[in-house]
């Protein structure tokens, strides 16, 4: 399953402008791919709007239960202390196509 997490904070908490924080987000970018292979959970990617104070972050892991494990791992959970964090779980363009016709056969199309 692919999990899809949004993160943003207000430019008043930005990781920028607070050494602490940097220092944070700079070990959980350096970490996150060996804590997640921990659960075998793959990220694959991270992609940042720095200007927008915004960031997108997609895992593929086995389940939500061991997602939300690997969610309380230490340099995971220092992040909600200056980053709001939107969990999704969201499907590639394959996977949706597969629903909609699947959908479409049950409905008899």
């Amino acid at each position: 399953m692919y999990v899809m997490q949004v993160i943003t904070h207000s430019p008043e908490s930005c990781p920028l402008g607070n050494p602490q924080k940097l220092i944070v987000m700079m070990n959980w970018l350096e970490k996150v791919g060996s804590i997640g292979s921990k659960y075998g959970i793959k990220n694959l990617g991270v992609w940042t709007d720095r200007w927008g104070h915004r960031s997108w972050v997609v895992f593929e892991a086995p389940s939500m239960e061991i997602f939300a494990k690997f969610e309380l791992e230490p340099e995971n959970l220092v992040r909600v202390t200056f980053n709001h964090i939107e969990t999704v779980v969201v499907t590639s363009a394959e996977q949706t196509l597969a629903f909609f016709k699947q959908r479409k056969e049950m409905q008899g199309e």
